[in-house]
């Protein structure tokens, strides 16, 4: 209690003049609406910022979860442009197939990635247990990734479009005149080799190229990128086509493992006329 008095002794005068700013304040701001207004204006002011720097926090921590969530909206797109039926009168649907699905989509997070390699491999953390196998195509929502050439229970290994042995049957989306896509020997993760195209064919810069559907690796019409430059090959009567791919490789971090579902069927039928072939052959 001495401590108390001896201290308003001490610092009265510094007390008091606290003391009479705190009455003043209320006086201002209960009696004149302007500064009650500039007042609660100012608080307001202080709150959104805080509140916008702390949504801006939160929303960047929660990106993954939104990335996540688009990749899956994706996938189920995917799904329904594959189950859509033709209904031309040639086309019948298979048995095993009611729906007339034709391709699944799996998706998948890249894990790892290269891009300045010669041969160059992306990791997916899918695998078998996910339905993912040997020999798929792997895509993107910019276009097609590459192939699958190894696969564990929960993982699986890519290789790239940026690799020396990927090869893609690749084709004018305006025209269908298609070649053989590979990646260019300059090691440049954004541009690849169109090969085969006949000087017939009136190329510009860019013309869309797309997937071809000829193998049992990619549906048709998957993106691939845009001519970026053309070089005649008189001597050959062909084109090279330098292509602009659409995938960034470098930014690469959810994408789709397609798996054809009648492929079985397909190749079943191409061996057997095959092997009917060569029998007769015989």
């Amino acid at each position: 209690m001495y401590g108390i008095i001896a201290f308003l002794r001490k610092f009265y005068f510094a007390v008091l003049f606290v003391v009479l700013e705190i009455i003043s304040l209320i006086f201002v701001f209960s009696n004149n609406y302007y500064h009650e207004a500039g007042y609660f204006n100012s608080s307001n002011k202080i709150a959104g910022t805080v509140y916008s720097a702390y949504s801006g926090v939160t929303t960047y921590f929660n990106l993954k979860k939104v990335n996540q969530q688009l990749a899956d909206e994706n996938a189920r797109l995917l799904h329904l442009a594959s189950e859509i039926k033709d209904t031309s009168a040639h086309k019948k649907i298979p048995k095993t197939n009611p729906f007339g699905q034709e391709f699944n989509f799996i998706l998948a997070e890249v894990i790892d990635n290269s891009t300045n390699l010669p041969n160059n491999y992306i990791t997916l953390n899918g695998g078998s247990d996910q339905g993912i196998g040997e020999g798929m195509g792997v895509i993107s929502p910019e276009g097609i990734v590459g192939v699958v050439v190894k696969v564990s229970s929960h993982y699986s290994v890519v290789m790239s479009l940026l690799h020396k042995k990927a090869l893609v049957s690749a084709m004018f989306k305006k025209s269908g005149t298609f070649g053989t896509l590979s990646w260019g020997e300059k090691m440049d993760y954004r541009f690849a080799t169109l090969a085969q195209i006949p000087m017939s064919e009136k190329v510009r810069v860019g013309d869309t190229i797309v997937s071809s559907g000829f193998s049992n690796t990619f549906p048709k019409g998957i993106m691939i990128g845009e001519v970026e430059s053309v070089k005649e090959i008189p001597e050959q009567y062909f084109y090279t086509v330098r292509v602009k791919l659409s995938t960034d490789f470098k930014n690469l971090r959810y994408v789709y493992v397609v798996s054809d579902l009648r492929k079985i069927e397909k190749e079943k039928l191409e061996d057997d006329a095959a092997n009917g072939l060569n029998e007769k052959a015989k």
